[in-house]
């Protein structure tokens, strides 16, 4: 969900020669020139440690840092959680799914009894 006009503002700040992207997970702007990053807003700041910039290659090393563990394959993917959500049931799960399942289960079953009994019908009509 955005919020306000940052997207447009933070994009309108870069200049021939300069890149601005996000870090949307702790909502920070920066700035790319050349091969240093500047913090545009306060968040970004932050995440330089309060450094008025960093180099290209210490800014890869800080969101390797923060994200490397978040990445496909990692744990915290293979459990569910990069979706946002876990992919172990909880017991207040349990009876609902229980349900569901004996209800899909119960529908199909009335729909091929149905089907029998038009089958019958149609058989002893014909003949």
């Amino acid at each position: 969900m955005r919020d306000g006009d940052s997207d447009a503002a933070y994009a309108g700040k870069a200049t021939l020669g300069t890149l601005v992207f996000t870090e949307p997970q702790i909502r920070g702007w920066y700035q790319l020139k050349l091969t240093t990053v500047e913090p545009l807003n306060e968040q970004a700041r932050q995440g330089l440690g309060g450094q008025a910039s960093a180099s290209l290659s210490d800014y890869q090393k800080l969101v390797k840092a923060r994200y490397a563990d978040k990445l496909p394959g990692s744990e915290y993917d293979t459990k569910g959680y990069s979706s946002g959500y876990s992919l172990q049931r909880t017991e207040d799960d349990a009876p609902s799914s229980t349900l569901l399942l004996a209800g899909g289960s119960g529908t199909a079953l009335a729909l091929a009894g149905g089907v029998a009994v038009l089958r019958r019908r149609r058989r002893a009509s014909t003949r």
